[in-house]
């Protein structure tokens, strides 16, 4: 969608609510009055100076209204109590929501709605559940004749010349099992950080490409890098048949006996393997757009937030043939209605 067409959807409450009408995502009918069975209907009424659009009674002495975001969990931001408890319009938040879907920087979000920090950022964390609850939704990938490469890598940020002060996430923790890094990977010691090693968490990544170019790149934090953990992803995430193609890590050993076409590629002599054509250079490529998107975006955030932005990481590569605004709306549909 132009944003042409959007300010011209958002410049009133009303334009949103028949806008949301039509993509399904409110009530197009209005029911009857929970209270006297009346019949009812929508009403744009100014409250605080803000233009709001509810369903209201149109039996006098009654006229009692409800909430036009009934029955989506998107648009109702319920708080710990389970009350509606967003202070902004419709079309307020399909603003932020759209801002998010192109990606605008959080700092530019802010001056362009003058909304407040905290707001901007709670709203940018719910749209960001709209890709996890699609990730959660997911099928397995790959099956006969298809080719799914799988690899592993340290999600942490690089300090120029060795400085710079370390964030949490950074530091290595009790999880970190140091006697499972190969030669190539020795542990970056810093000597002017009392002697903490410089890592952060293991994230195993698969990619598959299909026939229309569309990627399906999925990625999992975990605390070990060994067999019993990156197999138990693996059959759970990939058909059985499947041609998996990997470096010579031990942890992917034994993989065919799980029902797999595994072929490796030796990283220390070839990009490619000359005799069997395996490579890891996708998701390889990968890994560089995920860090620099990911650590710019989770500066100053909580590392617990990791996974969200994985989830996201995924659904916006899913979606990336198509408009993002237009894929957004239709996951609001078909997970919050």
């Amino acid at each position: 969608m132009l944003a042409k067409h959007f300010y011209a959807i958002v410049q009133s409450e009303e334009n949103t609510v028949d806008f949301l009408k039509e993509r399904g995502l409110i009530e197009t009918d209005t029911p009857p009055c929970v209270h006297c069975g009346s019949q009812t209907k929508f009403y744009t009424r100014k409250e605080r100076g803000k233009e709001r659009t509810v369903i209201r009674c149109t039996k006098k002495g009654c006229q009692r209204t409800t909430s036009v975001r009934k029955g989506n969990t998107f648009f109702t931001y319920n708080d710990k109590n389970g009350q509606c408890n967003s202070g902004l319009s419709l079309s307020q938040i399909l603003e932020l929501s759209y801002y998010w879907c192109f990606e605008i920087p959080q700092s530019t979000i802010i001056k362009l709605t003058g909304r407040g920090n905290h707001t901007v950022t709670d709203w940018m964390n719910l749209c960001r559940d709209i890709p996890i609850a699609a990730f959660e939704k997911r099928s397995k990938m790959g099956g006969i004749n298809t080719i799914i490469q799988v690899d592993e890598s340290l999600m942490r940020g690089k300090r120029k010349y060795n400085r710079g002060r370390l964030l949490g996430a950074d530091i290595a923790t009790e999880n970190v099992d140091v006697d499972e890094l190969s030669d190539e990977e020795e542990p970056d010691f810093n000597n002017r950080n009392y002697g903490k090693k410089l890592t952060g968490p293991w994230v195993f990544g698969m990619c598959q490409k299909d026939e229309n170019g569309v990627i399906d790149a999925r990625y999992f934090i975990v605390e070990k890098r060994d067999r019993q953990t990156l197999h138990k992803i693996i059959q759970n995430e990939i058909e059985v048949g499947t041609e998996i193609h990997s470096d010579e890590w031990l942890a992917y050993k034994t993989i065919e006996n799980k029902g797999y076409i595994h072929k490796t590629v030796n990283h220390s002599q070839f990009f490619v393997d000359p005799t069997s054509g395996a490579h890891t250079q996708r998701i390889e490529s990968l890994w560089g757009s995920l860090k620099l998107r990911i650590i710019k975006k989770m500066h100053g955030t909580s590392p617990s937030l990791l996974p969200s932005y994985l989830a996201e990481q995924w659904w916006r590569l899913k979606n990336k043939n198509d408009n993002t605004f237009d894929c957004f709306l239709r996951d609001v549909k078909l997970y919050c209605t």
